[in-house]
């Protein structure tokens, strides 16, 4: 029974010294070099389960995913003799598993080797620069520069490159300070010019604002000042042909308004119910006197082109309304040139539409010319306004 178990023990101790000499295993993440006395003999990327001759092969196991060479951060100089602080990586896998046992025999070696020939190129490419173009604009040419120098050197030790990336380019601590300082200078600068150039901006629109309202309020008063005085020169003409009338009748009425007037609801009278007679004898004899005037008045010194006149300012208006809903400008943009009183043969106001008919009856009207911003608009009218029409 002794002698089974030892025999077993033996057994299980062979085994496990031989088998690994025997056997070994690729994974998914890894390929496999097979050497004999540091020469490789054979190669496989293949996941399963491999023999080699025991205690004369040996294995070399690689990997085979992408592989990452993160170069420390290195102070660099550039074109214009300014230093950079630049961070680069590399990304890369292993294609000749042969050839890169052969220059470098383990893979810590080969990354160091790769990490050292991206710096050197790195370096070289950086003195091609100037900063300002490093940080700004040309940090894609750079890396992609970077990229073709480092392939066929990188090549020689069976790997390929798949990209190379500045992770950060930083000025130097001792000049970071004074640059951020200029940064914010120049921003400032440019923040100031934005400023200054809004407040003339501002300035202008205010400056038209102001002048065209002024505009608008002294033709508004001008306008005010004309209707004003249409009918005051109507409401003359008005009393003095009620006067010739019936001047008993109108004085009458007169005295009636002035009785109203006169004793209003807060008014207090001192006195007898008899004094009420003579005050209002007072007051009929004052609105005869005063209504006496109309006799001396001569109708014939009024203007009899006063009412035209007054039809005319309607029918501007009405030109001016028509052509700022038309061209969507403001009214009193538009300056009256000229005004022509004329008589229109029929209601087409001279702009007949084809295939319409239009009454043939003489329409007194005007043809007005307005000016705008160096163009002209002319629209006919009829005397009132009522009618308009543009050509």
């Amino acid at each position: 029974m002794r002698l089974i178990i030892g025999f077993v023990i033996v057994v299980a101790v062979v085994a496990g010294v031989l088998l690994p000499e025997v056997f070994f295993v690729v994974d998914e993440t890894n390929q496999a070099i097979v050497t004999r006395f540091n020469e490789a003999q054979r190669h496989t990327s293949e996941p399963g389960l491999y023999t080699k001759t025991p205690f004369i092969d040996r294995v070399i196991y690689l990997d085979k995913r992408l592989l990452v060479f993160d170069a420390p951060p290195d102070s660099l100089l550039t074109k214009d003799k300014k230093r950079l602080i630049i961070d680069v990586y590399a990304r890369g896998r292993i294609i000749d598993p042969r050839k890169f046992i052969e220059e470098v025999a383990t893979e810590a070696r080969g990354k160091q080797r790769a990490i050292e020939i991206v710096s050197s190129e790195l370096r070289r490419e950086i003195g091609l620069d100037n900063q300002s173009e490093i940080i700004e604009a040309s940090r894609e040419q750079v890396m992609a520069n970077l990229k073709e120098a480092v392939r066929p050197k990188l090549a020689e030790f069976g790997i390929a490159i798949e990209d190379v990336r500045i992770k950060r380019a930083d000025f130097p601590d001792e000049i970071a300070g004074s640059v951020h300082e200029r940064m914010k200078a120049e921003r400032k600068r440019k923040a100031d010019k934005e400023r200054a150039e809004g407040a003339k901006k501002d300035l202008e629109v205010r400056a038209d604002v102001d002048k065209q309202a002024a505009i608008i309020r002294s033709a508004a008063q001008r306008d005010a000042d004309v209707i004003r005085g249409c009918g005051e020169a109507q409401a003359i003409m008005i009393f003095a042909e009620a006067f010739e009338q019936d001047p008993e009748f109108y004085t009458f009425q007169r005295s009636l308004e002035m009785y109203a007037s006169a004793l209003s609801q807060e008014t207090t009278i001192i006195g007898q119910s008899s004094d009420l007679g003579s005050i209002f004898e007072v007051i009929r004899n004052k609105v005869i006197e005063a209504s006496a005037s109309p006799t001396s008045v001569d109708l014939t010194g009024i203007d009899s082109d006063l009412p035209s006149r007054c039809d005319q300012l309607d029918a501007e208006s009405a030109a001016r309304k028509l052509l700022s809903d038309t061209f969507d400008i403001s009214l009193h943009a538009f300056v009256l040139n000229s005004v022509v009183e004329v008589e229109w043969p029929d209601a087409a106001l001279g702009c007949p539409v084809e295939g319409q008919s239009y009454d043939q009856v003489v329409v007194p009207g005007y043809v007005m010319v307005f000016d705008q911003d160096n163009m002209k608009y002319i629209v006919n009218t009829d005397s009132t306004g009522l009618q308009l029409a543009v050509c």
